[in-house]
């Protein structure tokens, strides 16, 4: 917003319009680019060259439907969800695969709990010969595991070669990846949640930690995918089991790809319960209120005061 000088007795402040205002029946579409309003509280529509949309007096001149009192003109317009039935239907697939994945790898590794061949050690693993707890497991046994564990690599694969493809086609990968600034904003964010800074930075959808992390989960997922068929099929892949370092070490990195994932999927749902739970929604029907979100509630982990229910969203915005 940008106030402008006061002159003859007048304030006047120029304000962004996102409305459209018909010119008359028989005339064309005008987009509203500035509203001026004057201390006595009338105000101007013009568009973005200065034409005046209103009369000589600078008065309104709104078309009917504007002047409706009615409530179908009192009503806000209809806005598109916060996410895609797509991007949510895949979100939620990629939960169960991941998880399936996760606990059926780990009932396999124990099968053999160490990196190293027998009679060898290995440089990087302090817990060889510890299997995992079997509770965190799940399979039954080793073959049994293993066909969960490919089954699930399939469905992981497929949701998200679906899911990379429509944000790619859809425009959405344009909220995921990364900017000049990106680290200057993380950095603020950090601040903010270490209350080294008092005002939640601005953000668009995401704010930039969380732009780095889904950015982030794609890659990790083709990663595991990759270093999983170099440990499937080893004889097949030599040469890509040999760019891993050998089967030891594609077993290992196979293991690590795994532990990043598990540990942004942690983050990621502790955030959400910590600071925006009203996100929750829009992952299962898309609706969101944008006057809940971080930023307006100026929100950090396990602090954030609650949005009232009696402040509209923004514009009427979609909050179903």
């Amino acid at each position: 917003m940008n106030t402008g000088g006061v002159s003859a007795g007048r304030c006047r402040l120029r304000v962004r319009a996102a409305g459209r205002y018909r010119k008359g029946a028989a005339g064309g579409v005008l987009v509203a680019r500035n509203i001026e309003i004057d201390r006595n509280g009338a105000n101007r529509m013009t568009t973005a060259s200065g034409q005046a949309l209103g009369g000589a007096d600078g008065g309104d001149r709104l078309s009917p439907e504007a002047r409706d009192p009615s409530p179908r003109a009192a009503a806000p317009r209809e806005r598109r969800p916060r996410h895609h039935w797509v991007v949510r239907v895949t979100h939620w697939v990629n939960f169960f695969a991941l998880g399936l994945m996760v606990t059926s790898g780990l009932r396999i590794f124990n099968a053999f709990p160490a990196f190293a061949r027998k009679g060898e050690s290995f440089c990087c693993y302090p817990f060889a010969g510890k299997p995992i707890p079997a509770a965190l497991t799940f399979g039954g046994w080793l073959a049994g595991a293993r066909n969960y564990h490919f089954a699930a690599m399939w469905l992981l694969f497929v949701n998200g070669l679906v899911y990379v493809t429509f944000i790619y086609l859809h425009g959405e990968w344009r909220d995921l990846v990364p900017r000049r600034g990106d680290i200057r904003d993380s950095w603020e964010m950090i601040k903010f949640y270490l209350f080294a800074r008092r005002d939640h930075p601005h953000q668009g959808k995401h704010n930039a930690l969380q732009k780095s992390a889904y950015f982030a989960m794609p890659i990790f997922g083709a990663l595991a995918v990759v270093t999983g068929v170099a440990i499937w099929k080893p004889v097949q892949l030599a040469p890509l089991t040999n760019l891993l370092g050998g089967y030891v070490w594609a077993r290992y990195w196979h293991f690590v790809v795994m532990i990043c994932l598990v540990l942004l999927t942690v983050v990621h749902v502790i955030m959400v319960f910590a600071v925006d739970p009203y996100s929750i929604r829009s992952m299962i029907t898309g609706g969101y209120n944008e006057a809940k979100s971080p930023e307006a509630r100026n929100a950090r982990p396990f602090f954030w005061r609650r949005s009232s229910a009696s402040v509209p969203s923004p514009g009427g915005g979609f909050d179903r």
